[in-house]
């Protein structure tokens, strides 16, 4: 099928309630590199306080497409979450333009059969090239239907799902994200900026810190993420783990730096960092010689490993979060299938713990229906027993589609597939009040595991450790008071909170501040 030539090259790309999508900004450089003109459309920027998308931004983009002519809209769409957001933007444009929607990212590549029917072209697995060669054919109005990594139905209503692409080997060929002040628009309370430096400076956490990743891949297959179907997606396809050489990594720091000299923080979202220890040397000696301002990453407990982490702290490494999940070892085998041992996390917990400069954050996912009390008390004794100073990072259980963790809800009884599709297609702000709200309201209804959901919060604070240990000794009676507690430490600053935790960077005043105010909290409330 050949469609007539296009002279426009103005592609929109949109991504939802994720303001760094890095994947996204790594499309549209690829595409700018190649000759095309991308314009972003981040919609409701950031996930902490979720609203659905109003009546207004839904016009905000309409007159953003509007006033252009764009060659097609692609859509990204990371989970299920976000289906019923992206739903209100794709029925906009197929009921008031002409223009092909192109639907991409990891929920697409999951379930392309279930997204190709809402969408004229469906893009799956790694974009960037892809993306380009799907650009350059609409472009020149050629038939676009034997392209590798597209799905789409046809004129008789069936499914076509062409093969994929082998992975992009080196990934330094694609290039990277970079922070352009023009093309770029957020949509956000109602209105739309454009992306000007002042714009930028709107967003706090997009102005202050820089975020990408340096691989492609996670070695490990929690039953909980996506990771491993994606794995599965591309099995014979090449090597499913790969990372950018340091001097890419190094490259695209120093040009953010650049382009915008307020970055006073790096945040790596790889899944683990990498861990092979001639480019973790590297990495180390480059960045703190060129780069030199704090970095924070992801490790994983069965990864750490002394010499490297001490490299990585030499070089500015100023923040880790290891997750671990559970206290469980029921839980972390048999339902989240991950193998580190309770003795293996405290042995780490006391690596982290001998770098003074090191903030340290453990990841947990409680508050779900396959852990009883035991297992939730399993998980306080645990963190109990890791060596302070430390934070929790406290998180509900996501159900993603095709991941193994929906099926073992099936298989247990659970949930039935019907109410697992009902959570797949509520609303994003429905799903975020459910399962990434404030964690121990999961437990409203079950008083003994509402207190010690409590517990494992309180755990975090070492200066505390004593009183909340002699109120565990009589959770249920003392429920109560663990509640205030744990109200009162929310209530708190972040400042407050890390001297709780031990904190080791409070000094003078700020200390004696902070101790009077903690005194008259406990003491005279």
């Amino acid at each position: 099928m050949e469609m007539p030539l296009n002279i426009n090259n103005k592609i929109l790309l949109i991504a939802f309630y994720c303001e760094k999508s890095i994947g996204v900004k790594n499309i549209s450089n690829y595409l700018l590199k190649n000759g095309f003109d991308p314009v972003i459309c981040f919609i409701k920027t950031s996930p902490t306080n979720p609203t659905s998308i109003t009546e207004k931004e839904i016009d905000l983009v309409f007159n953003l497409i509007y006033r252009n002519n764009f060659l097609f809209v692609g859509l990204s769409i990371l989970s299920s979450y976000t289906l019923s957001e992206v739903h209100k933007i794709n029925d906009m444009i197929k009921k008031n333009f002409n223009i092909p929607i192109v639907w991409g990212g990891i929920y697409p590549t999951l379930c392309p059969e279930e997204c190709a029917k809402y969408c004229d072209i469906l893009v799956r697995g790694e974009g960037e090239i892809a993306m380009l060669k799907l650009s350059e054919t609409l472009q020149k109005g050629e038939d676009w239907k034997n392209l590798q990594n597209i799905c789409y139905y046809d004129e008789n209503g069936h499914y076509i799902e062409n093969d994929l692409a082998p992975l992009i080997q080196d990934l330094d060929i694609i290039g990277y994200s970079s922070i352009p002040y023009k093309n770029i628009f957020f949509v956000e309370g109602n209105e739309i900026f454009n992306g000007n430096v002042e714009s930028y400076k709107l967003f706090p956490r997009e102005w202050d810190s820089y975020e990408l990743c340096i691989g492609r891949g996670c070695p490990f297959s929690c039953s909980y993420c996506s990771s491993s179907k994606l794995r599965n997606v591309y099995k014979g396809k090449g090597k499913y783990i790969r990372h950018r050489s340091v001097n890419s990594v190094i490259s695209e720091i120093k040009e953010a730096i650049q382009k915008n000299p307020d970055i006073k923080e790096v945040r790596f979202w790889d899944e683990v960092f990498p861990v092979r220890k001639d480019w973790v040397q590297d990495f180390s000696r480059q960045y703190k010689k060129e780069i030199g301002i704090r970095f924070v990453i992801w490790g994983h407990p069965l990864l750490i490993k002394k010499e490297e982490l001490g490299m990585l702290v030499d070089a500015g490494l100023r923040r880790i979060t290891i997750g671990f999940q559970s206290g469980s070892p029921r839980i972390r085998n048999n339902v989240f299938n991950r193998f580190e041992t309770n003795e293996q996390i405290i042995e780490i917990s006391r690596i982290l713990s001998s770098y003074p400069l090191l903030e340290v954050y453990y990841d947990l996912i409680i508050c779900h229906p396959l852990e009883n009390v035991d297992e939730l008390k399993e998980t306080f004794d645990l963190c109990l027993k890791l060596a302070p100073p430390f934070g929790l990072q406290i998180h509900g259980l996501s159900f993603l589609p095709k991941t193994d963790i929906v099926n073992t809800m099936i298989e247990q009884g659970v949930y039935s597939k019907t109410e697992l599709e009902n959570i797949f297609n509520s609303s994003f702000e429905e799903n975020y009040k459910q399962w990434n709200g404030p964690r121990s309201d999961y437990y409203a209804d079950n008083p003994e595991k509402k207190v010690w959901a409590d517990l494992i919060f309180l755990s975090q604070f070492y200066v505390l450790r004593k009183k909340v240990l002699n109120l565990a000794k009589n959770a249920i009676n003392n429920a109560g008071k663990i509640d205030k507690l744990k109200n009162i430490i929310n209530s708190l600053s972040l400042e407050y909170q890390n001297f709780l935790k031990g904190g080791r960077n409070v000094k003078g005043i700020k200390l004696f501040i902070i101790k009077l105010k903690l005194f008259i909290l406990f003491y005279f409330k």
